[in-house]
């Protein structure tokens, strides 16, 4: 999905969502950067000192998934919602998002960029 002021990241295996990890693992793992706090069971958002994220951790079926109150113990999509705009810096969203993809050994893809482009990988620049 296209918008003027969100970009959609997800985090997966691959496009067809093959692998999981265990839900709490992930959850660690992200509570550990520093960056997010937890909401609930499955979901987190930023802390004060980092932009704006709303992340769900979920286990998609055939690329569709709901949030829900149930509990997961593991997931294969790790999705983001994240701000958009002039005075955004995209680069702090890709350098956190990246180091999560890697800690997994899976990839950080962009739903839809400007030109409409879908499912867009994204890899460390060297």
């Amino acid at each position: 999905m296209w918008s003027d002021r969100y970009n959609y990241y997800s985090i997966k295996s691959d496009l067809q969502h093959q692998k999981k990890a265990a839900t709490q693992s992930v959850m660690d793992m992200l509570l550990q950067t520093g960056n997010f706090v937890q909401k609930d069971h499955q979901t987190l958002s930023n802390t004060d000192h980092f932009p704006w994220a709303s992340i769900t951790l979920v286990e998609a079926k055939q690329g569709n998934f709901s949030s829900s109150k149930k509990q997961t113990d593991f997931i294969n999509l790790i999705d983001i919602v994240c701000g958009k705009g002039k005075n955004i810096d995209q680069q702090l969203y890709i350098k956190a998002f990246l180091e999560i993809a890697e800690k997994l050994n899976w990839n950080l893809y962009l739903e839809t960029d400007d030109e409409g482009n879908e499912n867009i990988m994204i890899e460390r620049m060297l």
